[in-house]
């Protein structure tokens, strides 16, 4: 039986093991490990340590207070606030030595105004138009070129240190939109080379670029999913020999024998077709397991699938174990350990990283 009611076991040999195969992947690039939304929900800081430890030097995450919480965790690594810091998060950017995304020409006169160094890249929207400075297409670079070298001019209190964009389509490889996209900030980087604007290190590829696309790789590549031993395309994470590192599991806290035409759960949806043995298992919505997974996910216990039954309440879900021998206390997996969260993600209409990023704090993290 688990110590809590639910835990995610997060194996950190497995990341290590990942972190290094991305490394060999990346080449001569460097590989800024991106632990935003506590690293996909499996701990920022413990998951920062152990890639510190294998030689990883730089990290990313969306928001200064993410960036302020690693460094006080103790991580020396240069770290990218890849969201726009509120007025309140910029104190951090000096404080904690963080470096901030710039993304317009507005927002780099509001930390122009701060009279204090402040370490940026700049960020430019071949694309995604989420954000950054408009670039397009080829066509756009002049415009995009001039409003970054003005920006940089005015407030020499920023410190220019790289250049990065996003890809929106890089998990299809044969996507054209990937090459339109690189085209056009390779135009942008070749026009500041040619009027002099040093931007510093350049990096554009995400997790499913660094698989698709090697030859972007440019001077840094962003790993993030990959890390967590998942991957936005289909199949990659075994070919690639990456790892998943989260294993979700919860107890098994009653057993219920029912008859014939009982039925289990709100709503009463569920209507038992024979006499059979119901589990009830410690998690549920509330804890990230999706309510559009019931009746269609498995559980795993005691080596054998057992299929949810009744709707996912939110502390506990059911699950058929009727051809199971087993008892209150043994341990149910949700996903890992062969359970596959891709399968989740599919079950549920989603996909993985959400998966990953869904499991509440309220579960424990366990790390092995």
């Amino acid at each position: 039986m688990l110590k809590n009611r639910a835990e995610a076991i997060i194996n950190t040999e497995n990341l290590a093991h990942n972190f290094k195969k991305i490394r060999a992947m990346a080449g001569g690039s460097r590989v800024i490990s991106v632990v935003k939304a506590d690293a996909y929900g499996h701990g920022a800081a413990e998951c920062a340590h152990v890639i510190e430890r294998c030689g990883g030097d730089m990290f990313a995450v969306a928001s200064a207070d993410e960036g302020a919480a690693l460094r006080e965790s103790g991580i020396a690594g240069d770290i990218l606030v890849l969201g726009i810091s509120t007025a309140e998060e910029q104190k951090r950017l000096h404080e904690f030595d963080l470096i901030q995304s710039v993304a317009s020409r507005e927002y780099a006169d509001e930390l122009g105004a701060l009279g204090y160094p402040v370490r940026i890249h700049i960020k430019i929207d071949t694309g995604m138009s989420r954000l950054g400075f408009y670039c397009h297409g080829e066509e756009d670079t002049a415009a995009a070129y001039e409003a970054v070298r003005d920006a940089l001019e005015k407030n020499k209190n920023l410190k220019c240190e790289g250049v990065f964009t996003h890809f929106a389509c890089s998990d299809e490889p044969y996507d054209s939109m990937t090459r339109r996209q690189f085209g056009a900030f390779s135009a942008f980087c070749g026009l500041c080379e040619k009027g002099g604007l040093g931007l510093g290190m350049r990096h554009c590829c995400n997790s499913a670029a660094i698989v698709n696309f090697p030859e972007m790789h440019l001077d840094a590549v962003r790993a993030g999913i990959l890390l967590y031993g998942l991957s936005p395309n289909p199949g990659v994470t075994d070919a690639a020999g990456l790892l998943p590192c989260m294993t979700l599991k919860a107890n098994v806290v009653q057993l219920s024998h029912i008859r014939k035409g009982d039925t289990v759960s709100y709503g009463a949806a569920f209507v038992s077709d024979r006499d059979m043995t119901v589990a009830t298992l410690s998690v549920g919505y509330a804890d990230g397991l999706f309510r559009a997974l019931s009746g269609k996910a498995d559980v795993v216990i005691r080596g054998k699938k057992a299929k949810m039954v009744g709707k996912i309440c939110m502390d506990m879900c059911m699950a058929d174990v009727s051809d199971i021998d087993c008892e209150v206390g043994d341990e149910a997996v949700i996903f890992g350990d062969g359970q596959s969260a891709d399968r989740l993600a599919e079950l549920a209409g989603t996909i993985n990283y959400e998966i990953l990023c869904s499991v509440r704090n309220r579960v424990s993290r366990r790390y092995i």
